[in-house]
């Protein structure tokens, strides 16, 4: 005798059973996808809570970097500045060093003109002396003497160029419609001048009668 199979309850229920059973298992693999992406949620929030410390701390770190730079540029910029100014204060220096090499220069030139000038007065002061004392001999001893320069009193004194004339100290000489005497001979007073001169006074001769004296 055959035995006889599940009744439809039977059938339903195993249905039903195996029907739960997928759900559960659908059920539990949700919950494994919810709790996966929960836990990547939260990985993406600490990412995220990560990245933007990172950015704020970048933020930072770049507005200091900032600063430091533009203080570096200002830094720079005096420096460059300070550096201009002792440039120009080297060069204005330099000028004035410069001034004041030539300023010596010219004082050297100067100085060693006036020891040459000082050489050659002495020398030149040592022949005229020379030859004053040939010329000064025979003037005192009252000889004639070649004049050729007049020394003329007056308002002023001037030099009067005259052909070569012989006079002797204590001679009469008239010019120019005055009387004169010669008060010495001797020579020119100009420089490198080797000419003799009489040195003339007004006046008579004195050997010769003044027009008041008595008869």
């Amino acid at each position: 005798m055959l035995s006889p199979g599940p009744t439809p309850e039977e059938r339903l229920e195993q249905l039903l059973a195996q029907r739960r059973s997928e759900l559960e298992a659908h059920a539990a693999r949700l919950h494994e996808s919810i709790a996966e992406l929960e836990r990547r949620e939260e990985l993406l929030r600490d990412s995220r809570a990560s990245v933007e410390r990172m950015l704020r701390l970048g933020t930072s770190d770049l507005e200091a970097r900032e600063a430091e730079l533009t203080s570096f540029v200002s830094e720079l910029a005096e420096r460059e500045k300070r550096i201009s100014e002792a440039e120009e204060e080297v060069a204005r220096r330099r000028q004035e060093l410069g001034a004041v090499e030539l300023k010596r220069a010219s004082v050297e030139r100067r100085e060693h003109a006036l020891t040459t000038r000082e050489t050659e007065l002495a020398e030149l002061e040592a022949e005229l002396e020379e030859r004053a004392s040939k010329l000064a001999s025979p003037s005192l001893r009252g000889e004639p003497v070649d004049v050729e320069l007049l020394f003329v009193p007056g308002e002023r004194y001037r030099l009067v160029e005259v052909d070569t004339t012989e006079l002797a100290v204590g001679a009469a000489f008239e010019l120019e419609s005055d009387s004169f005497v010669v008060a010495r001979i001797a020579r020119s007073p100009l420089p490198a001048d080797a000419r003799s001169c009489a040195y003339l006074v007004r006046g008579a001769r004195r050997d010769e009668p003044s027009s008041g004296g008595s008869s």
